[in-house]
């Protein structure tokens, strides 16, 4: 594959990870700023209870929006950091909980600050581009302690492992495995994800993608001891399949819509989720 068309084929790729939230093995030139800004909406009507899925009294919705940036400081080395906005609706109030909250709640979501440090790359005599990331995790300000609360209120830190590789066909396949852990009762997890792009022509690419996390302990909800104070601690765990449409619209700017849903899980909703992103580099 030409070095032209990985560099085309990465700029679809960039906006459509960006959308998701998620890093990748491939890094921008040094020098060059990659940016994105997202709007996500999700909604359930079901939520797992430990691993019982059940029927919520009524909808629960989320709306995020989020702002990505990368920067290249060498050929091997990036920094990238991701925040936002969030709000959720729902019914519930928790009678048990450590301070009275409404239907809506919102606030700044978690701020992911990290750096990549490639350590093999395809197109300098390595058969895959491998990449390493250290990240922090800095909590937002919401309210936790209620089913619809936006995250987990907990800073900490995470490592991860990228690789990646394109083809001549036009087919680019990725994979992520990390650690992270968080401070106070908020459990430890893994996670990983497996991508696969497939560039139609010189501006248009779909994608297919499959991720997953697994707590190393907590509780679960409704179990004995439960209490809404202890939402953060328990054992979410979850995995989720989506697809991707990404449109090159200019050569620094692009368009991606993405799809995705739950199809298993523990203690987190079973949600369907929809969002569009537009990425631009400079």
């Amino acid at each position: 594959m030409s070095k032209q068309s990985i560099f085309t084929a990465l700029a679809l790729w960039a906006a459509a990870q960006a959308a998701q939230a998620d890093s990748n093995p491939w890094l921008p030139e040094p020098g060059a700023i990659n940016g994105s800004v997202s709007y996500v909406y999700q909604t359930t009507d079901r939520f797992f209870m430990g691993n019982k899925l059940v029927k919520l009294p009524a909808d629960l919705s989320q709306h995020t929006v989020n702002f990505y940036g990368e920067y290249g400081l060498s050929d091997s080395l990036a920094l990238d950091a991701s925040l936002g906005y969030s709000s959720t609706e729902f019914i519930g109030t928790p009678a048990d909980g450590p301070a009275p909250f409404g239907a809506n709640l919102d606030g700044l979501t978690d701020t992911n600050i990290g750096a990549r440090w490639r350590v093999l790359d395809e197109l300098i005599d390595a058969p895959l581009t491998v990449t390493l990331r250290a990240g922090g995790i800095i909590r937002g300000d919401y309210q936790v302690g209620a089913l619809n609360a936006i995250g987990d209120g907990a800073s900490g830190g995470e490592f991860s492992a990228l690789i990646g590789r394109f083809f001549e066909n036009g087919i680019s396949l990725s994979s992520q495995i990390g650690y992270r852990t968080l401070e106070g009762q908020v459990p430890d997890n893994f996670f990983a994800s497996l991508k696969a792009n497939y560039s139609i022509n010189a501006k248009t690419s779909i994608g297919v993608n499959y991720q997953v996390q697994e707590s190393l302990s907590g509780i679960d909800i409704g179990a004995p001891g439960f209490t809404f104070a202890r939402f953060p601690g328990v054992k979410e765990d979850y995995q989720i399949l989506g697809g991707n449409l990404s449109y090159q619209l200019t050569p620094t700017t692009s368009v991606t819509v993405v799809y995705a849903g739950v199809v298993d899980g523990r203690n987190t909703s079973y949600h369907d989720l929809a969002g569009i992103n537009l990425g631009f580099g400079f």
